[in-house]
């Protein structure tokens, strides 16, 4: 998942770059297409739509981008409105191309964009100022060798610091205006209702710029939400089987260990078994015992204590034996002895010699024991 938010933030790092870069790129190629159009209807007469194609020029720029090709606009706007008599037009639009030039350091720009103040502020009776802009145009020249770069039109350069210098240029350049008041007024009302427009678009387009980063901000905001859950549910998804991986080894582990002991419990039991089955008295019982199976004969168990031992071996294989026969009260003691040897392993024919009687007779002692325990046990179950 982390290498995913990676790939969605240099996704995003590359559309800007990307957007940036196309957007500087259509912005100078647009703009020298209105400029070229702008030279077009300025030199059919056409002066509407010329001053239309310069105000689109310069709206392309961005508030913070110096370029020469914005001077360039900017010093073509101002000329337009010199040549109609529009001379606030013109030192407004001069001043901002001079602006621009001096934060790039450009010499040359500097000089063409003071000769044309220069001449703005003759036209507006400001003598002063344009003499300054005329002399600073001047000095940039002479000192950067630049007498051959801004068209001395009017001779700025040669020009004397008395009346009729600077009246004989205003009144030339005068007589170079192009159209009448009525035209300088329609040109005007056509620059107020073109930034009108303007100022209205660029109030829509920031209310929809402002739409889009906050629909952008609530989908990374989403998205980020998506991801942050879908982080928490798979944390929680591992925490929850390895709880349950755990849980389960530690339930394998106390099985295993109770399986342990329990086989450590029946492996003590059986040695104990064992010590009991070697210790001498059963070794005695068990050569009798043998004796009786190889060798069968009449009474082979001849006193009280053979029997006791013969029981007792009998405990020892199977525990709780002479319990459950004590506990069958109708049951005789010859009865017992044939239990017991029955128990041992005894068959019915080497029972039948033990006593002296016949197989048939052992096989109805048998059932009748048979009878007499069932008997106990029923009594027994319902008793309780």
């Amino acid at each position: 998942m982390k290498h995913i938010v990676y790939i969605i933030f240099a996704f995003v790092a590359c559309c800007i770059s990307v957007s940036c870069t196309s957007t500087q790129r259509d912005t100078t190629a647009d703009t020298s297409l209105w400029l070229e159009k702008a030279k077009f209807y300025e030199s059919s007469g056409d002066a509407g739509n010329a001053m239309i194609c310069y105000l689109n020029a310069i709206d392309l720029f961005k508030e913070k981008q110096d370029t020469v090709l914005k001077v360039s606009a900017y010093n073509r706007l101002g000329d337009f409105h010199f040549k109609y008599g529009m001379y606030e037009k013109a030192v407004e639009n001069h001043r901002e191309g001079y602006n621009i030039a001096l934060r790039m350091n450009d010499e040359k720009l500097v000089c063409e964009a003071a000769g044309r103040l220069g001449l703005d502020y003759l036209m507006l009776n400001q003598k002063d100022t344009a003499q300054y802009f005329i002399e600073r145009c001047r000095v940039i020249a002479f000192e950067n060798q630049l007498q051959n770069i801004f068209k001395d039109d009017y001779g700025l350069y040669s020009l004397g610091n008395n009346d009729r210098d600077w009246n004989s240029i205003i009144r030339t350049v005068r007589a170079d205006s192009l159209g009448t008041v009525d035209d300088r007024e329609k040109l005007m009302s056509l620059e107020a209702e073109f930034n009108h427009e303007k100022a209205l678009l660029r109030k829509e387009n920031e209310r929809k710029t402002g739409m889009i980063n906050v629909a952008t901000v609530m989908f990374l905001f989403g998205a980020f939400g998506a991801l942050s859950f879908f982080f928490y549910r798979g944390r929680k998804e591992a925490e929850t089987n390895l709880d349950n991986v755990i849980k389960e080894s530690n339930d394998r582990k106390d099985f295993y260990i109770c399986r342990e002991n329990y086989l450590c419990e029946q492996e003590k039991q059986l040695k104990r078994r064992e010590e009991l089955l070697l210790s001498d008295t059963n070794v005695g019982v068990v050569t009798l015992i043998n004796k009786m199976k190889s060798s069968p004969s009449y009474m082979p168990v001849k006193s009280a204590d053979e029997w006791n031992n013969l029981f007792m071996f009998a405990d020892s294989l199977f525990p709780g034996f002479s319990v459950s026969l004590d506990a069958v009260g109708e049951l005789t003691d010859r009865d017992k002895e044939i239990s017991c040897l029955v128990k041992l392993g005894f068959t019915t024919g080497q029972l039948a010699i033990f006593y002296g009687i016949s197989p048939a007779s052992i096989t109805k002692a048998k059932f009748r024991i048979q009878k007499k325990i069932e008997a106990s046990r029923v009594s027994e179950t319902c008793g309780s």
